[in-house]
């Protein structure tokens, strides 16, 4: 049955930490998040044509502060099927900052910085380039780097990277391999040299890696050689979202990013993956920080989470438009800081 959601889109700043990042030889994990073989929990939810008013844009800028300034809402969101007002349900959607673990280390800097009511309002979507919203299932992916010169294996231990035409590019240890596979991309550092690697095509099983532009897609590829934006990608299910789709998130605003600018919640979908299927099912690209970092800023927010469920809304028109050219779609921009702390 057809699904209408009402949403209460309240930002979810909490207070936590952000460093920076650990050295290449700690890049050693993979994103075993990303292979979700199970059925997208939003697959049946509907978006709402454009020119309707089924959905409704935030009323109030993404709040940013300490836990205990969070007002509690008077009524939560609700989910109602259409046709029956009187079967309402409590949702699942956040109604609230996340709240801490008392036994967890305690962080000294908020995930959030200030952004102005004016900058929000400015950069806020008219209502006429929003399609429709609905709520995300999200995961972490990033570009890993294996330093093998410092961690390596056996010779016994390691698997051929093969690339067009099944030629032998490189050999890898075989977990290594795996995490390539996996996340896409990937940097090996063997005998000084280092090589960046990207998937080109699996073909009979076996995938085939192409050598990576460093002046033109430094963080790798996605889709149709689009390059991969570091917290700016989305991978999605590119048979219910369009490559180069813009989705609006309020309760990323303002989010810390590693190189000090804030989040200006705004996303564009240029790479899918095994396991990212279904509306709502989204794919977070980190860059070269590993989604299980405590420092991944996403992962401070809880979307390295798939039982995370937050709103999103589906841009178009003349504020789409503009988002793209932000970001310099499908290239990158030379400057990754759109929005700057209000008291700058």
């Amino acid at each position: 049955m057809k699904l209408l959601r009402v949403f209460a889109l309240i930002g979810v700043m909490g207070s936590m930490a952000l460093t920076a990042c650990g050295g290449a030889d700690q890049f050693t994990a993979y994103n075993t998040q990303g292979d979700d073989n199970s059925p997208a929990a939003f697959s049946n939810q509907s978006i709402q044509d454009e020119g309707t008013d089924l959905w409704a844009l935030p009323t109030q800028k993404a709040t940013v502060g300490k836990p205990e300034n969070f007002p509690t809402p008077a009524h939560p969101p609700t989910v109602v099927e259409e046709g029956d007002p009187t079967s309402a349900q409590v949702s699942t959607l956040p109604t609230q900052p996340a709240t801490v673990d008392p036994n967890a280390e305690t962080p000294a800097t908020p995930t959030h910085g200030q952004v102005s009511e004016d900058q929000i309002a400015k950069d806020r979507p008219a209502s006429k380039d929003v399609q429709g919203t609905s709520s995300l299932k999200p995961t972490v992916y990033f570009f890993p780097v294996f330093d093998e010169d410092k961690k390596t294996c056996s010779d016994s231990e390691k698997v051929t990277l093969h690339g067009q035409g099944g030629k032998a590019l490189i050999r890898v240890c075989k977990k290594n391999s795996l995490a390539c596979g996996l996340q896409g991309s990937c940097t090996i550092k063997q005998k000084g040299k280092i090589r960046m690697l990207n998937i080109l095509a699996r073909i009979k099983g076996q995938n085939r890696y192409f050598e990576i532009n460093r002046e033109e897609c430094k963080y790798g590829y996605g889709v149709s050689s689009v390059c991969l934006d570091p917290f700016h990608t989305l991978a999605a299910d590119l048979s219910v979202y369009k490559l180069g789709e813009v989705i609006y998130i309020p309760s990323v605003i303002g989010l810390i990013l590693p190189d000090g600018s804030l989040h200006d919640g705004y996303f564009i979908i240029r790479d899918k993956g095994a396991g990212i299927n279904g509306r709502g099912r989204f794919d977070f690209y980190s860059g070269f920080v590993p989604w299980y970092e405590k420092t991944n800023p996403f992962n401070r927010i809880g979307l390295a989470d798939k039982n995370t469920a937050v709103p999103y809304l589906r841009i178009t028109g003349a504020k789409a438009a503009e988002i793209k050219a932000r970001r310099a779609f499908p290239r990158i921009p030379a400057d990754n800081q759109p929005l700057k702390p209000a008291n700058n």
